[in-house]
């Protein structure tokens, strides 16, 4: 069923998520280092090269082969060449993305309930608990910005004269701002371009997409 509350979480994923999302692709316990180790582990790189542009195959698979010669010698090389091959998929998989890599995160790293609720989702096959999440974080955010704006309408009028124009401008601010977060999350959801006046940045903006990369994480 799709209400508007429940669409709407896809906006929450957008416009606040993907700092998040991006770390979590950043850990040894993240999809990409996750699928190096597999690739290593079973001798298929197949299962990696998904996670990186079709530009970065060769090195990856150069990578690869390095670290599937060592990690036979003994546990310190294992654990040495494991860990470079990770960091090279991971590496490349932000290149990928237009985004900079800084370097594996612990695998117990905290980020928060969405994203192992998104994993849970994927794999039970369920996501009414992962929409349940989302419309309950929206629902809060909406209604904090909401009651944010609505207080300084209630507290300030329009100014009669000039003593009056500060605090009207600290309504005015805190309406345009709420106006502008819901449309931010219109927009996110229908794709939609912003508004000409006050225009609302587009999630995905703050780098150009490179052909071939996988996006989103």
């Amino acid at each position: 069923m799709r209400t508007p509350l429940a669409i709407s979480v896809v906006a929450l994923l957008l416009l606040g998520a993907p700092p998040a999302a991006e770390a979590h692709c950043d850990s040894e316990s993240g999809p990409v280092a996750t699928a190096a180790l597999k690739a290593l582990e079973t001798g298929n790189v197949n299962l990696v090269l998904p996670y990186v542009p079709a530009s970065a195959e060769s090195e990856l698979a150069e990578a690869f082969a390095q670290s599937r010669s060592v990690r036979g010698l003994n546990p310190e090389a294992k654990a040495l060449s494991d860990r470079h091959f990770m960091e090279t998929a991971v590496r490349l998989h932000r290149a990928g993305e237009g985004a900079p890599y800084t370097g594996l995160k612990p695998a117990d790293t905290d980020f928060g309930p969405a994203i192992p609720a998104a994993e849970h989702a994927l794999a039970s096959g369920r996501v009414e608990p992962l929409v349940e999440l989302l419309s309950e974080e929206l629902e809060h955010m909406l209604t904090e910005r909401f009651e944010q704006a609505r207080a300084t309408r209630d507290v300030t009028k329009e100014p009669a004269d000039a003593s009056g124009v500060a605090a009207a401008r600290k309504r005015v601010s805190a309406e345009l701002g709420f106006i502008g977060y819901v449309e931010a999350i219109y927009l996110s959801i229908t794709g939609g371009a912003p508004h000409a006046e006050g225009a609302v940045e587009q999630p995905g903006e703050q780098h150009s997409e490179i052909p071939g990369a996988v996006q989103g994480c």
